[in-house]
């Protein structure tokens, strides 16, 4: 009798330590965490692995991951977690979609906009966290962006971290914006993505990043299946002109740039899901310079002016 009491009183304790204590609650956890900077997740999403690369440098011939580690770090930082420690690692990561909005910058400030939160876990410790402002724009925790961190234009901090000299390419980097036009479609119809990517401006790259990202990934590692790049079997140029009279929109980002219509005819792979037809298109080109020392880049590729 004295051993099967003892017995009861042994698995008593058990089961109430064990309600006690309770089982770790991941989604619990990150609302207790989000809620301490005035935010909170629409709903539970799932985690996936993610391997935080080992160098962090960039090159010209494809998207800039070490860039976005640099900056998502930098604002990790920010609420005192440290990723570079992590270098190498497989880690657990989320992306939740917040309740909160929060003001655009600038002329956009009197608009509000949908926000994500990124956490990173190794194990259950948390190991970074930022936000996602208009899924794309990283800021940390605390709403600050890296300029107002580093009291400086983004590329001004870009360019501190040799993020422009490491994309340096010195067959591309000397052409002119015409010459630079006709690169890039010579990248496509070659199908060199690495001349493709060297033709493109961080600031394109770094959007790219993000722009139709599929669930399940922080960033983006290549162009999409059905982008001009990788959709088009063949392009001939027909005509560059410049517009004289473009007035460039003011970007601390930018030194420099220029408008050019081009006249292309284009062979797509597919017609699927585009916005483009095979035969003879009209694209702007927004050719710029990040800095007075920089080389002409493609900013942006637009069907209109």
């Amino acid at each position: 009798m004295k051993k099967f009491l003892i017995f009861v009183c042994i698995a008593l304790t058990m089961f109430l330590t064990a309600c006690s204590g309770g089982q770790f609650n991941v989604y619990n956890d990150d609302t207790k965490f989000l809620l301490k900077y005035g935010f909170s997740p629409e709903k539970e999403s799932p985690y996936f692995d993610v391997t935080i690369p080992s160098d962090w440098k960039i090159q010209s011939t494809s998207m800039p991951i070490g860039l976005y580690w640099t900056e998502v770090n930098f604002l990790s930082r920010d609420i005192g977690y440290n990723i570079e420690k992590y270098k190498g690692k497989t880690v657990k990561a989320v992306i939740y979609r917040l309740n909160e909005k929060l003001p655009g910058q600038g002329e956009s400030s009197k608009y509000t906009y949908p926000v994500n939160a990124v956490i990173l876990r190794d194990g259950e410790n948390i190991i970074g966290a930022w936000l996602e402002f208009n899924a794309s724009t990283p800021l940390s925790l605390k709403k600050n962006y890296i300029e107002t961190l580093t009291e400086r234009p983004w590329i001004d901090w870009v360019a501190s971290h040799g993020f422009l000299k490491e994309l340096s390419s010195p067959a591309v980097d000397k052409l002119t914006p015409e010459e630079l036009i006709y690169a890039y479609f010579n990248g496509i119809n070659k199908g060199d993505k690495g001349l493709i990517y060297s033709t493109l401006s961080i600031d394109v790259l770094h959007d790219m990043l993000y722009v139709n990202r599929p669930a399940g990934v922080l960033y983006n590692t290549d162009f999409e299946s059905n982008s001009m790049e990788l959709n088009t079997k063949s392009a001939t140029v027909l005509s560059i002109d410049e517009n004289t009279s473009y007035v460039p929109v003011k970007n601390r980002n930018i030194y420099e740039s220029k408008e050019y219509k081009v006249t292309v005819n284009i062979a797509l792979k597919s017609e699927d899901n585009v916005s483009i037809r095979s035969g003879r298109n009209t694209f702007f080109f927004i050719i710029s310079k990040s800095t007075k020392d920089s080389p002409w880049k493609i900013e942006s590729i637009g069907t209109g002016p």
